[in-house]
């Protein structure tokens, strides 16, 4: 059977991902977009959830049901937040738990794009 011309042009646009999420008691609680917010969370030198979310694309609202979401699925708070001045607003930090998770899924994070690199190295040889 002969070989139809444009495979070749499709092979090229094959590709493969690997998603990474880490669960607690078999519930999702951190997956590339949430890992995301806890970093701009952690490297934000105001401690504003509001600029936080801004990074993410996320509204305020959203940012603070994600922090909600991990409490409730793993039973504890990934932040600390204190109130603001007499001009309001406040801060949000990462706690030690919220340090945690983040590393987990950065560590995690870090070892699968090496599988993933030597994967494609692999399949690229055979």
């Amino acid at each position: 059977m002969a070989k139809e011309p444009k495979i070749d042009k499709l092979k090229s646009k094959l590709s493969f991902r690997i998603k990474l999420w880490l669960e607690f008691e078999d519930q999702s609680i951190l997956g590339k977009g949430w890992a995301n917010l806890l970093k701009n969370i952690d490297r934000n030198k105001d401690c504003s959830l509001t600029q936080a979310a801004k990074e993410c694309n996320y509204s305020y609202k959203y940012a603070w049901n994600i922090l909600k979401r991990i409490e409730k699925r793993t039973g504890m708070a990934v932040v600390i937040t204190g109130k603001g001045g007499s001009g309001g607003g406040g801060w949000v930090k990462l706690n030690e738990w919220g340090s945690y998770i983040l590393q987990k899924y950065n560590d995690y994070s870090k070892e699968l794009n090496n599988i993933a690199l030597n994967l494609e190295e692999t399949v690229k040889t055979n």
